[in-house]
């Protein structure tokens, strides 16, 4: 409990640290970028990891792949020159699921460089005859070695094969009021929610809730709500630094010294109690990393 020791005049210092361990890899040779931007060439390599869990895996020697893979690495792979990417979209329900490899662009350069990879994950339309057994669609490739410390971004589509459906169906389709045609699967859907509604100032329209949310904002920007709102992380976080996701959420109605006095009240995670019922009597504490808690007996303060 922090307060108690706050009003006595003692101070408590509070750090936190989180550390990973770390992998070191092979030490590469550095290569001078003088492109801005530059496709890498790629070669597939038959290779397959049963059951293979979603996602994009780097393997930059041959330690790596022997782990991964529980195998030697093929002939023609040769880690002193090149790396393996593999993608997998994992364990799937039925067949006509392909995961591919669209692009590996290096972009910037010296110090700036970075490395983006683009994968596609293609999935069955809706009138797709497909086989009836889980499948594991997954591909790997290589491509030419790279510094072992550029950052790298991966990018990530989705597209569906379209299996017979009846070319401009929607033209003479008659659909219902509230309804929308979808040329896709040739059928009346609900119509979406968002166009036909229009949300509050210091709202936007979540398609995903159907609803209106409060609007992403900007912690550092005053004016990036309206009046009386102010711009809250929703992401409640047990350890720093903590990822933000700031929206703009209804203010709280001010409180007075004379509505929470020494009991205090919690504000979010902000502490404010009064020695006394004076107005400019009130103190104000940012209770993080801790939390403000009221306890049973009504008694607010700052806790670890």
């Amino acid at each position: 409990m922090f307060r108690r020791l706050f009003a006595l005049g003692s101070a408590l210092v509070l750090s936190l640290s989180a550390c990973a361990p770390g992998t070191e890899l092979d030490s590469v040779e550095q290569t001078d970028l003088t492109e801005s931007e530059l496709s890498l060439s790629m070669q597939i390599v038959d290779v397959k990891k049963s059951p293979a869990p979603p996602g994009l895996t780097i393997i930059r020697k041959k330690s790596e792949f022997v782990e991964f893979f529980g195998t030697q690495p093929p002939a023609g792979l040769n880690f002193n020159k090149s790396w393996l990417l593999h993608y997998s979209m994992g364990v799937q329900n039925t067949g006509g699921y392909e995961a591919t490899f669209v692009g590996v662009e290096r972009e910037g350069s010296g110090a700036n460089a970075h490395l983006l990879i683009r994968s596609n994950d293609q999935n069955p339309g809706p009138n797709c005859f497909v086989t009836q057994a889980l499948t594991n669609p997954q591909v790997a490739v290589k491509i030419p070695k790279q510094s072992k410390n550029i950052p790298i971004t991966h990018a990530n589509t989705a597209t569906f094969t379209d299996c017979g459906t009846v070319q401009n169906w929607c033209a003479t389709a008659l659909c219902e009021t509230g309804q929308v045609c979808d040329e896709f699967t040739d059928a009346c859907v609900e119509e979406p929610f968002c166009p036909k509604v229009k949300c509050a100032n210091g709202y936007s329209c979540s398609e995903e809730l159907d609803q209106c949310i409060g609007r992403l904002c900007d912690p550092e920007d005053a004016d990036s709500c309206p009046a009386n709102f102010e711009c809250l992380n929703q992401i409640q976080c047990i350890t720093q630094p903590c990822p933000g996701e700031f929206r703009c959420e209804p203010a709280p109605p001010e409180v007075t010294c004379a509505d929470i006095g020494w009991n205090g009240t919690c504000v979010g995670n902000i502490l404010k109690y009064c020695s006394s019922n004076e107005a400019d009597d009130m103190t104000t504490q940012d209770c993080s990393p801790g939390s403000c808690v009221v306890n049973q007996q009504g008694f607010a303060d700052c806790y670890q």
